[in-house]
């Protein structure tokens, strides 16, 4: 029988190919992760700095805050659902089929359920106990860092991306921040300055992810150089 030399690929060299497949796939979550941080801080600013113009327009009313807010963290999450999108199909070759844990974390099965639900609290909230807006709003911020650490752990099987330190523990620090300064500071220019410290943490997390080049990988050496 003749050799198609198929027999001629090496352990090793399957064991590079998958490495450096599973490198390629990570550059690209890393990039999708970088859409995601500036999708994140546009709905930021807009809920943070945008809402509290609206509201001193008295003609305009609630109702109008409540869609500004609705209408940025949607379009943040239909941004965030496309750029993860274009990974699945590449990180389906590199894990097993129900091995994609960061796939249901950040798929839309998951994430649309979780828009609605975090929307339906702020506007009972509102409707029903206004004076903890503000509670309620930094809790879900807390909540939204714990939820994008753990996503960001599955995501990478190393240690996370540096740019993911600085998003996350920015956003992390101003939660904690604020919740310490609620019942004491009644000034919104603190809270201006941490939160537009983290908006722009969050900026420079998503161009630095987003403009990172493409790794290079180096022939591995086989002994008879």
């Amino acid at each position: 029988m003749m050799d198609n030399g198929a027999g001629d690929v090496t352990r090793d060299e399957v064991r590079s190919a998958v490495r450096k497949a599973i490198l390629l796939n990570e550059y690209l979550l890393r990039r999708a992760w970088g859409v995601l941080y500036l999708a994140l801080a546009l709905s930021m600013f807009l809920s943070i700095f945008g809402t509290p113009v609206i509201d001193s327009m008295e003609s305009i009313g609630v109702a109008s805050t409540i869609a500004l807010d609705m209408t940025a963290s949607g379009c943040a999450v239909i941004a965030i659902l496309w750029a993860f999108k274009r990974v699945r199909n590449t990180a389906e070759i590199t894990h097993a089929e129900g091995d994609i844990a960061w796939s249901r974390l950040l798929g839309y099965r998951f994430v649309i359920p979780l828009w609605i639900a975090i929307n339906g609290i702020v506007i009972l909230t509102i409707a029903f106990a206004s004076g903890r807006v503000s509670l309620v709003d930094l809790l879900i911020h807390l909540g939204l860092a714990v939820y994008l650490y753990y996503a960001l752990r599955l995501s990478f099987t190393k240690k996370i991306p540096a740019e993911a330190v600085v998003s996350i523990g920015s956003l992390s620090l101003s939660s904690v921040a604020s919740l310490a300064l609620l019942s004491i500071v009644t000034s919104p220019g603190p809270y201006a300055l941490l939160w537009g410290a983290t908006i722009v943490a969050w900026i420079f997390s998503g161009v630095y992810a987003r403009t990172r080049p493409i790794p290079e990988f180096e022939e591995e050496r086989t002994g008879l150089e």
